[in-house]
């Protein structure tokens, strides 16, 4: 098993060993410092290659998703700068792109907000990890599946 994370600034590894498996890129967006430093903290003991970024805020969330292109995008909808409803209008266009709302809002508050768009997965806090985990696995199996040589 292999549970490297590699951070997206310095590239080296943080946690175990690197792969040449291209790693699944994983960006979190959330205001809150308590639940980022749990991103920080759960993220790394996923028994995944990780290439991970940690954002507090909507303008640094667009800037990392230009530079970044990641895979999976995880998503807090109250956020200061850019919204996180803005953020999704921008970002459903990319493709390659899963993204995961995590909110404390209710499905009211967000219809109110302008509806979450077809194929976004809302997930409610408290963080189900382990549901945000089975996502990334899927992601990470559909890319090694393309990587791999088709034998003809």
């Amino acid at each position: 098993m292999n549970n490297s994370i590699i951070s997206q600034d310095d590239k080296s590894p943080l946690v175990g060993s690197t792969s040449s498996v291209r790693p699944l890129k994983v960006l979190v967006v959330e205001d809150d410092a308590a639940m980022l430093r749990l991103y920080q903290t759960v993220l790394p003991a996923w028994p995944l290659l990780l290439d991970a970024a940690f954002v507090n805020n909507g303008i640094d969330a667009m800037f990392k998703m230009r530079r970044m292109q990641p895979d999976l995008l995880i998503l807090d909808l109250k956020i200061p700068g850019i919204d996180g409803m803005k953020i999704l209008k921008e970002t459903m266009w990319q493709a390659g792109v899963t993204t995961v709302v995590v909110t404390g809002l209710d499905e009211d508050r967000i219809h109110h907000l302008g509806g979450i768009p077809f194929g976004v997965e809302v997930l409610s806090k408290p963080v189900p990890f382990p549901r945000l985990m089975a996502i990334a696995r899927k992601i990470s199996a559909a890319k090694c599946a393309t990587l791999e040589p088709v034998n003809v």
